[in-house]
């Protein structure tokens, strides 16, 4: 399934509006990066898009399910995940209890539990070093991968991704990067990521949106942006 997101205004005063009539689509089975300039409405978007801002124009919909008025809980149900650009971890709590905190909402289920463990090690082995050890511990990029990996604890079809290497050294943020197109190439999930890091967000990506004071300025696809926009996008930005 595929989110549609079609001529949305929102902001988060009466009047304001942050994004005006923003249409983006995240393919199934693609990695789809917005990128832009700060305050250009980047995170805004998959805020409205959660339910944490109300759009009041246009509509969200992933498949035949309009998201336009529902509430942020609801959407676990529907195969949505959201990554925060704040690490949304327990740092007193060991990496283990994190995990086991991410599978609460079917705790019941044991065996689900335990191959929902054993699969985030896998993804991650270095964690499995970390498990009795509080999450406070680890490094910022090593906390972000374990969020991301919380967050496929859930089996999302959809993941939106705010900004997942900002203020990560650029070593641990290509691992990054090479966890989300595995995420996308083996489990085959959609992703819509938003990104401040321009080089390594069109690179990373399938198809890119540029965003300009809150509204649609290009799209395309990465070989697209490779022969006609890649010179272009440090002007436009900066």
């Amino acid at each position: 399934m595929q989110l549609e997101v079609s001529g949305v205004s929102a902001g988060y005063q009466k009047d304001i509006d942050i994004l005006r009539d923003v249409s983006v689509t995240a393919r199934a089975g693609k990695l789809t990066t917005i990128i832009g300039a700060n305050g250009v409405g980047k995170s805004t978007l998959l805020k409205t898009i959660i339910g944490q801002v109300r759009p009041h124009q246009g509509s969200i919909r992933f498949g035949e399910t309009d998201l336009t008025r529902l509430e942020p809980h609801d959407l676990v149900g529907l195969g949505i995940s959201y990554v925060a650009q704040r690490h949304a971890l327990f740092p007193d709590m060991t990496v283990a209890e994190n995990i086991a905190m991410a599978t609460w909402s079917f705790r019941k289920e044991r065996s689900r539990m335990q191959g929902a463990s054993e699969r985030v090690y896998e993804r991650a082995p270095f964690l499995a070093e970390f498990s009795g050890k509080r999450a406070g511990l680890m490094s910022g990029g090593q906390q972000r991968l374990l969020q991301l990996e919380l967050a496929l604890l859930a089996d999302p079809k959809l993941m939106l991704i705010d900004e997942p290497t900002v203020g990560i050294d650029p070593k641990r943020a290509t691992q990054i990067y090479d966890h989300l197109r595995r995420i996308v190439e083996e489990d085959g999930r959609t992703i819509l990521m938003v990104d401040q890091n321009v080089i390594a967000g069109v690179e990373v990506a399938d198809y890119i949106y540029v965003l300009e004071l809150g509204s649609n300025k290009i799209e395309g696809d990465r070989a697209k942006f490779d022969a006609e926009y890649r010179d272009s996008i440090a002007e436009w930005l900066f």
